[in-house]
């Protein structure tokens, strides 16, 4: 077909066009077409590769690798933790007292993720989407599977599970935990019971059940009669439905499943219990992969929420090089965020202008404040997709009726943009660092380049509002309160540097023959490192916000 001869249009930027959005999710007119695989696609398409757990930052692009992974792939299951309705285990007043007394439920927790799993693999394979579906899957493992005692075994919990089986997840996990509910409440009897509070009860304490209204020896005795239910509940059976999967299910090489699992870190249960069902996620999918040689279950999951669940979650014996095996860490260099800007801006204006190939540097002035102008504006994120796509967008908003960014619309995009990025990395961190905004504002109207004894003299003023400001309680606030109290300026300083390395918002050269240290680039930092001499830097993406003074 003879290509048209009609003229495009000269480009100019218009208002509200963007070129990509911060969800991957909300960007697929971009991510499909313009997506920069750096590897890790490849690595979470191997089956036999054990990498398996996508860990990044916010916006490195977790969620964008999913995406793909589900429009390379045809066998793809999707789960998102909101859909399969834990909530119903966090409003349990039942199982909050008997977790509250010392029982251990990981193993509930890991039959809750295997059961998830088991179900939507068997539903998918068998396309069982109503109840005639499910009765003819049934006789089907009936027919063909009743001489062996595992198999019929099987058969009889997936027939326990009667008309729960076909329907949603929230209906099974609501019935399985009432189930293991009623079990405990059998095990134990008398005065223990009548301490169980009721539903109403858990809403007036909120989350946390108190058990301090028992006794050591009535603790014991919770212990010692719930522990073996959790233990035993449905685990032998459901195993044996795994091995049905495993070895007369899922053995076509030729049809390769994959299970998906985004969206963690929403609240989709509190805090607490979201630890703990994330690391039992975990070691569910390690067997699973482990397990079945035509399925991969793919995981993303922040690096702060990561660290938060062994922290909080991990148990006695807890080895991380179990786990590092398991991960693929997201990272991007300079040339792949200038390779992404290229495919994205050409995607914007190909279409609609000019049949050109147009590249970033195309729309970009040949220099700015005397520097390379995409070095100006990679080095103004922290080497990640979404923030490069966020100041490019403000760019365009600033540089609107214009073909072409100039100096002062890049300037004028990044006000807004450096605002924008504190409040994304207050959010990102806000498990552990709710005051995080306040404290960085020790660095504020500070050269670009400073040294720790430099922010001395504003120490003791930061610790004042950070310890009697009303607002939400953190681990600032009481460092800040504690080192107040004790009038140990010092400390608190060296905390609070520590704190700002770790998010990003600073870098440190800890002597003069070291290169300056990046979190978001993997290094580390512990507290010998800040001497007298270490010299610290405030990341560019934050010195309009912060009021940063350049080094000359």
């Amino acid at each position: 077909m003879a290509r048209s001869t009609k003229q495009k249009r000269t480009f100019v930027f218009r208002k509200h066009q963007v070129i990509g959005a911060a969800d991957a999710i909300d960007d697929q007119k971009y991510l499909l077409e313009s997506f920069v695989d750096n590897g890790e696609l490849d690595i979470l398409m191997d089956i036999s590769d054990p990498r398996c757990i996508i860990v990044g930052r916010t916006g490195s692009g977790k969620t964008a690798l999913l995406v793909m992974l589900e429009s390379q792939c045809e066998k793809v299951i999707k789960i998102t933790p909101g859909d399969v309705a834990l909530n119903h285990i966090a409003n349990s007043s039942t199982l909050r007292f008997f977790a509250s007394a010392g029982v251990k439920l990981d193993l509930f927790y890991s039959l809750l993720w295997r059961h998830v799993f088991a179900v939507e693999i068997i539903r998918e394979h068998y396309h069982i989407v109503n109840e005639q579906a499910r009765d003819n899957f049934v006789q089907r493992m009936i027919d063909g599977l009743t001489k062996n005692k595992n198999r019929r075994d099987a058969i009889k919990y997936l027939l326990e599970m009667g008309e729960s089986f076909w329907l949603d997840s929230e209906y099974r996990i609501k019935e399985v935990t009432q189930t293991l509910e009623q079990k405990l409440e059998n095990s134990i009897e008398g005065s223990i019971k009548a301490k169980i509070p009721s539903s109403a009860e858990l809403d007036v304490k909120g989350r946390h059940i108190v058990t301090n209204n028992l006794t050591t020896e009535e603790k014991a005795d919770v212990i010692r009669f719930g522990q073996p239910v959790v233990d035993e509940v449905q685990m032998r059976k459901l195993g044996q439905v795994i091995e049905v999967i495993e070895n007369d299910i899922l053995v076509d090489k030729q049809k390769r499943y994959y299970v998906v699992i985004d969206q963690l870190d929403e609240n989709w249960v509190n805090d607490d219990l979201r630890y703990h069902l994330i690391k039992a996620l975990i070691d569910t999918v390690r067997d699973f992969n482990g397990r079945i040689a035509n399925l991969k279950i793919v995981v993303a999951i922040r690096e702060d929420l990561l660290d938060r669940v062994f922290r909080y979650a991990r148990g006695s014996g807890y080895q991380e090089e179990k786990y590092r095996s398991m991960y693929v860490i997201l990272s991007w260099k300079f040339e792949n965020i200038e390779d992404l800007l290229n495919r994205r801006v050409e995607r914007l204006v190909k279409d609609q202008y000019t049949s050109q190939r147009v590249g970033v540097r195309d729309l970009l002035p040949n220099r700015i404040d005397k520097g390379d102008p995409v070095s100006y504006l990679v080095d103004r994120t922290l080497l990640r997709p979404r923030d490069a796509i966020m100041f490019f967008n403000e760019c365009i908003n600033a540089a609107e009726g214009t073909p072409k960014l100039t100096q002062e619309a890049v300037h004028r995009a990044e006000g807004v943009y450096s605002e924008q990025r504190l409040r994304a990395l207050a959010d990102e961190w806000f498990g552990d660092y709710q005051n995080l905004i306040e404290l960085a504002m020790v660095l504020k109207a500070q050269p670009s380049k400073l040294r720790l004894r430099d922010l001395a003299p504003t120490v003791e003023l930061m610790l004042l509002n950070l310890s009697y400001r009303p607002g939400p309680v953190d681990i600032i606030h009481v460092l800040a309160q504690e080192n107040f109290n004790n009038g140990d300026y010092s400390n608190f300083l060296r905390e609070a540097i520590l704190i700002l390395f770790r998010v990003g918002i600073i870098g440190i050269k800890p002597e003069s023959y070291n290169s300056p240290r990046w979190s978001y680039l993997g290094h580390r930092l512990i507290r010998e490192d800040l001497n007298e001499e270490a010299i610290i830097y405030i990341h560019p993406a934050f010195w309009r916000v912060l009021g940063t003074r350049p080094a000359s």
